[in-house]
């Protein structure tokens, strides 16, 4: 298994370690190199057997796991690490921190009635990032001498869409995932200004981190970013992101514009999904939206956007260099479904450049 993902579990509670050794032992092509119950062991082990990932618990004694995080990325900065986190607003707050200290992504503590169940819960999330870990890590090999190297994904000019493009979006709807949070952060602190039309965002994430990743996103911005409620009138120059574990979409009552929150089951194993709020757009009939797909995994939005794009509406998508895992973007651009492929710098600009009235 020379090519195994070499994985490290970190967790105070001997309970959360088993689960998650078991869970890491049952996935294909890793192999489990240790288990520590503090962050000042696993450093420790670490000296001796550096891991390709460390999945570590957010809330330990002594040395918690931002503090932990912050000590792994200092020594050891191409070891990947993925928290894992509680569910109350204290760990998600501090698990949000740990993504902007370097953290992959995170994984919630499954909230089961039995291990078997939580067994069940873990694997599922773990999976795709621990697939996620693996597709980093061969990108980043260096290409061998004299091999060719894979041609960059070709980016379509504005002009080439000209024909397709509305002369006024009235919403943006974007749509995201692993490496969020962070991406969200730059792309609202950067903005070179206020957009003047509502954007609707699903961000991949559980239920109590949307608040918090809400209320870190409208401290950076003078745009107003809330959580989305049910019923609530869309207005113009504020920012609505899905609350976590629950879907998004819209609808109209009276001529206004209104959010739409379910409780239906997962859509591309994703709650909230993106599809569901892009579905919900392409509905209406009588919108003119600008989508926006970025950082992620798996293939959620790249439906909805096709969806979309038959309505009259125009995609950016974020580049492959600059997202954390392209799984998402990287679907829309298979689809043939992307307008624009842009970096993460010029996305803020260019969504303002496109929403001007």
């Amino acid at each position: 298994m020379s090519d195994a993902l070499k994985i490290m579990v970190v967790d105070d509670t001997i309970t959360y370690r088993q689960i998650l050794s078991k869970v890491v032992e049952s996935i294909e092509g890793t192999e489990l190199l240790a288990s520590a119950s503090s962050g000042r062991t696993a450093l420790m082990k670490m000296e001796a057997n550096q891991p390709d990932l460390v999945f570590l618990d957010v809330m330990m004694p002594e040395m918690d796991g931002i503090e932990t995080l912050k000590h792994i990325k200092a020594k050891y900065p191409k070891v990947e690490v993925v928290m894992v986190s509680g569910a109350d607003k204290e760990a998600a707050n501090i698990t949000l921190q740990s993504l902007e200290a370097g953290a992959l992504d995170f994984v919630a503590k499954p909230q089961a009635s039995s291990m078997q169940e939580g067994l069940e819960q873990l694997t599922q999330a773990l999976a795709p990032v621990i697939e996620a870990v693996h597709a980093r890590r061969r990108k980043a090999r260096p290409t061998p001498a004299g091999a060719p190297r894979p041609a960059p994904a070709p980016v379509a000019t504005p002009a080439s869409s000209e024909a397709r493009k509305p002369r006024h979006y009235d919403a943006v709807v974007l749509g995201i995932s692993t490496g969020g949070p962070n991406a969200l952060h730059e792309l609202f602190s950067t903005l070179k200004g206020n957009l003047t039309v509502p954007v609707l965002i699903v961000q991949h994430m559980p239920p109590m981190f949307t608040a918090s990743l809400a209320e870190r996103l409208d401290s950076v911005t003078s745009m107003k970013v809330k959580e989305a409620e049910a019923g609530e009138s869309i207005l113009a120059g504020n920012v609505y992101i899905a609350p976590g574990g629950k879907h998004m979409g819209v609808y109209r009552e009276g001529g206004q514009l209104k959010v739409q929150i379910n409780d239906l089951p997962p859509v591309n194993h994703c709650k909230p999904a993106v599809d569901v709020l892009f579905e919900s757009v392409a509905k209406l009939g009588d919108m003119n939206p600008l989508a926006v797909v970025m950082t992620g995994m798996g293939r959620d939005g790249a439906k909805g956007v096709v969806q979309l794009r038959q309505q009259g509406a125009y995609c950016l998508i974020q580049d492959e260099a600059s997202s954390v895992v392209w799984g998402m973007p990287g679907a829309v651009a298979e689809v043939k479904a992307a307008d624009e492929i842009l970096p993460l710098s010029r996305l803020g600009a260019r969504m303002l450049e496109l929403t001007q009235p």
